[in-house]
């Protein structure tokens, strides 16, 4: 490639200057993290506070009991949530239930009280369900003992409806125990594993202490860190993308290409876009750390060095990767329309991982996890999660072996887009074909 280094610093920074100082620049730049960030937190917290509702909306259970094993039972269902139950409680300040007095339970501990209301039948239990009188309806069958089969009836269901049905799984064993056995030990076969520490060995070779969370804030890293690179990553690509295909459209590359070459004009681009998405992933990373740094304390995360540096080195060759597939599809299409059209497949795989990040989190070295770590349009996302991820140790071979076939695909993306580039950029009217641009990729 026949490039002038010194009219390629002066398109980048002349690209760099324009794209910082749009006002859609500064809405990406501001708004998109506080955005993402807000509806994660809003969404965890409102999974949590479902569940918690759900209990706490649990006013009378009706019980039909046709095997009369409970007829002694409590008249009443007690349950107990404690922080273990909202990760968020001391984070952002949960808020206290109105039917619980500070003086009655620890400030970490609410307990929620339900009625048991006692039916001869099932019509007549039905009918007080169905008029709203008990919120639940328990059918004890009378061959419950040697069977084991219940049944529960409730008026709606949603995906939080198997949160109610703890308190009344407790008020069974209490009642099965009752007179049998002490009180003490009801409440631990009720609740064996309620107070049971949970310690993981961590990536350092530490056990650590596993509570739900630290479970939130090891689902949150890896994620916010995948979709900082992912969203980085398009963002620069877009950028190229939106700007070669709208100087394009309105033939201002033919008078740019008078003073200098295809060449010099891709590499500015690349250059000067590319620092622009840098741009936003340091303002990025300032804001995440300022906003998340006594949540991050609390659950005593850590961000290694080590972490960063190949986060930086995944990002400018994915950026390469991405930026030059995009530039040489601004090149070949006629309008912004079919740039966009061309672009969401390479776009889209990008965010592949994200759709199967249950199975790349829970598996880190599994083998879907690593062919993805291992395919260049997936494998920055990809080895960012699971070098965020505390389910498992990344071998240092996978990152070299994935680091070196992106590097490659980046270099060959970058030689096929110059070529494409120099070929396509005067070409206007229908777009050419899939082996014509092949057979530019050869000839050019």
């Amino acid at each position: 490639m026949n490039i002038s280094l010194p009219r390629a610093l002066t398109i980048a920074r002349r690209e760099y200057l324009t794209t910082i100082r749009r006002k859609a620049f500064l809405f990406t730049l501001i708004l998109t993290p506080l955005y993402f960030g807000g509806v994660m937190t809003f969404s965890m917290k409102s999974q949590v506070d479902e569940a918690v509702r759900a209990i706490r909306n649990f006013g009378t259970l009706g019980v039909v009991d046709s095997s009369g094993q409970f007829s002694a039972a409590a008249n009443e269902i007690r349950t107990e949530t404690t922080a273990e139950d909202d990760p968020f409680e001391g984070v952002n300040g949960a808020t206290r239930p109105v039917n619980v007095s500070p003086s009655s339970a620890p400030p970490a501990a609410h307990v929620y009280h339900a009625d048991v209301k006692r039916f001869a039948s099932q019509p007549e239990g039905e009918q007080a369900l169905r008029s709203g009188g008990v919120q639940q309806l328990l059918v004890v069958p009378r061959d419950y003992e040697t069977s084991g089969k219940l049944r529960r009836y409730t008026v709606r269901s949603n995906l939080f409806s198997s949160a109610d049905d703890r308190p009344v799984s407790r008020w069974l064993v209490r009642a099965l125990l009752g007179g049998r056995v002490d009180s003490t030990r009801i409440e631990r076969v009720s609740g064996p594993t309620r107070s049971m520490a949970l310690y993981t060995l961590s990536p350092n070779g530490r056990f650590e202490l596993k509570d739900s969370r630290r479970e939130v804030f090891d689902f949150l890293l890896p994620f916010m860190l995948g979709m900082l690179l992912s969203m980085c990553i398009v963002t620069g690509g877009q950028y190229l993308l939106q700007g070669v295909a709208e100087e394009k459209e309105s033939r201002i590359l033919e008078s740019l290409l008078c003073t200098v070459t295809p060449e010099d004009l891709m590499i500015g681009k690349l250059i000067g876009l590319g620092g622009a998405a840098l741009t936003l992933v340091g303002a990025w990373v300032l804001m995440g750390l300022t906003l998340s740094a006594p949540a991050a304390v609390i659950a005593r995360l850590q961000v290694t060095p080590a972490l960063l540096a190949i986060m930086l080195v995944y990002l400018l060759l994915g950026f390469l990767f991405y930026a030059s597939l995009m530039t040489g599809i601004g090149a070949v299409t006629n309008n912004m329309r079919e740039a966009q059209q061309f672009a969401f497949a390479f776009t889209f795989a990008n965010f592949i991982p994200f759709i199967l990040i249950t199975k790349i989190l829970a598996h880190p070295d599994g083998p879907v996890a690593v062919a993805l770590s291992m395919f260049p349009p997936t494998a920055p996302t990809t080895m960012m999660l699971r070098l965020a991820s505390n389910s498992g140790v990344v071998p240092p071979w996978q990152v070299a072996v994935s680091v070196t076939i992106l590097a490659v695909a980046a270099v060959g993306a970058l030689l096929a887009a110059a070529r494409v580039f120099r070929i396509g950029l005067l070409m206007y009217g229908k777009t050419p074909t899939l082996p014509e641009i092949l057979r530019w990729v050869r000839q050019g």
